[in-house]
């Protein structure tokens, strides 16, 4: 299951999804083979909250609407939005510079 690390915690992923800019659909896949395309075709989705999930299209049409949690103490906690944005486009601005 994807995790991310923010201010010592770990956070997993309990939602895979993403919004396209183009057609404004927003598409979840939610197990492991169930592949999704936006309307208009430009984005999709693959895999799940497993690990080795995967986005499909142009960085520049997705915004990410993933949701991760944590439970500490018994009380689960939510990972802002806009840390999820944050370490999405850092990751994809690595990938694509080399």
């Amino acid at each position: 299951m994807p995790s991310l690390r923010y201010g010592g915690v770990i956070y997993y992923q309990v939602r895979h999804a993403i919004f396209c800019k183009l057609c404004r659909d927003t598409i979840e896949s939610r197990h492991t083979y169930d592949f999704k395309m936006c309307s208009c075709g430009s984005v999709g989705i693959d895999g799940g909250i497993l690990s080795g999930n995967r986005v499909i299209g142009d960085p520049d049409n997705i915004e990410p609407r993933g949701m991760y949690s944590a439970k500490i103490n018994g009380k689960k906690y939510w990972l802002p939005q806009d840390v999820i944005e944050n370490r999405y486009y850092s990751l994809n601005s690595l990938r694509y510079s080399i």
